[in-house]
Formats: structure tokens, sequence, C-alpha cells
């Protein structure tokens, strides 16, 4: 993982961070930056609040919303650090005007696998930082999609295996978190792989896309926001993504 870069001074803290990144990795950095740039301690600190939610719904939102307005207690201001897998868009929604006008001693750290379900208006309330190593997926996507069915089966298989043991290794990431940020990893690579073929097509190659191309793309969307729900089957979702893309050359 990159360092989160937050060696910034006390009185320049942007009100709202927005943090790519694996939630156990980043939750830490955090906790150093607090405490050695900020002078702020987490530990039995009433102004510090963390949520941690597999689907962060509209019902969570009004809980920040209700803790948000309670003035510091301790110090001069108040941290919060969300982390989430998927945000739903009415969470979102009803979040917009609490992350463009908090209170001005309230700060705000969301930690999420990707911005790939986040909606612009939300997305442009935070400073966005990327924290992934790299955006490599777990496997190749254009090799996955110049595949035969049969042999995207098979890798469908390993890439869950190899999932499943890096998270039994891991005793911090008990939950299905680390597999959840794996697999939708891989889905935003297929995905920006598939766009940027169809970028490369000229005039009249692209109006030759048909509704089965927007079809497409509208399914791996809905196959992104399963995989971040609680509890899917990340290989039956893996699946029914490898029947649905196309064999490409």
């Amino acid at each position: 993982m990159k360092s989160l870069n937050l060696s910034i001074k006390n009185n320049n803290l942007h009100h709202a961070y927005c943090i790519l990144g694996d939630s156990t990795d980043v939750i830490n950095e955090l906790k150093a930056f607090f405490l050695k740039e900020l002078d702020f301690p987490i530990v039995d600190n009433p102004d510090f609040w963390y949520g941690k939610f597999d689907v962060m719904d509209i019902e969570d939102g009004r809980e920040i919303k209700n803790s948000h307005q309670n003035r510091p207690i301790k110090g001069d201001k108040k941290i919060f650090v969300v982390s989430a897998n998927f945000i739903t868009e009415k969470a979102q929604n009803a979040m917009l005007k609490l992350f463009e006008e908090p209170r001005g001693d309230t700060h705000f750290f969301l930690i999420l696998p990707s911005l790939s379900n986040i909606i612009p208006t939300f997305r442009s309330r935070f400073f966005v930082i990327d924290a992934n190593e790299s955006n490599d997926s777990i496997i190749n996507p254009k090799e996955f999609l110049q595949m035969s069915l049969g042999k995207r089966m098979d890798s469908v298989k390993k890439i869950c295996e190899n999932v499943s043991h890096e998270k039994s290794r891991d005793l911090v990431a008990s939950d299905d978190e680390k597999s959840k940020i794996e697999i939708i990893k891989f889905i935003n690579a297929l995905e920006a792989t598939l766009h940027a073929d169809s970028r490369g097509l000229n005039v009249e190659q692209r109006g030759k896309m048909t509704q089965k191309d927007s079809d497409m793309f509208e399914s791996i969307e809905m196959i992104r926001q399963y995989a971040g729900e609680q509890s899917p089957s990340l290989k039956m979702l893996l699946e029914h993504l490898a029947l649905l893309l196309p064999l490409t050359k």
C-alpha cells in the first residue's frame, strides 16, 4: 500500500477525505497520522467516531449526521472514520449536505475499496486519496477476456481459492472484507478494459454498439453491487460475469 501522504499541517486539514484501499491498512496509517501530526489519540476519546459497514444505508448516514451535531468534548476537533464496502445511493444523497458543510471543528475520513459506486455529487465533497499499492487486479483482465469459457471458469475457481487462502493467512481480515475488495478490484479492471476497447473504435464502429453492450455494462454494475453486500457468493458472481462478458481478441 502507498503511504497516505497525509503529512499536512493541523490548520490545513481538509474537512473530508475519501481514501481508497484496504481498510485495515488505511486505519493503521490513520491512527499513526492522528497521533503524530494532530496529537489526537483515538483510544477512550469521546471526540473520535468509527463505523464499519458492509453496506452503508440511509439509517447509518443519519446516525453519523446526528453524532456530528455535538461539539468536541475533550479537544478542539472531532474526527469521524467511516469504512464501507458499499454505500447505497440513498445514503449518499442523505449525507450530501453533511459533507458539503460540516462543522468547522469536524473532519471525516471515508475508506472505500473503490469509487465505482459513488455518485459524482457525493465524490465531489471529498479530497480523494488512492492508497492502493497499484491498480493491478488478481488476474490480467485482458487475458481473462481472451479466454474460452472453460478457461474462464477454471480461472474463477483459482481466483476464489487464492483470495480465500490469502484471507485465511490474515487474522485481522477474518471476515469477507478482503475477498470483496479483491473481487471488486477485478471487476473494476475488467470494466475499465472493456471501456478502453470501446474508446479505441472508430466513429462508425461505436455507432454499431448495440443495446446488448449497454445491458452488459449495467449487468457489470449490478454484479459489483452484489459483491459489496453482506455475505455474497463471490464464486457465483464471477461465474455469472464469465458467462456474461464477450470473448475478445
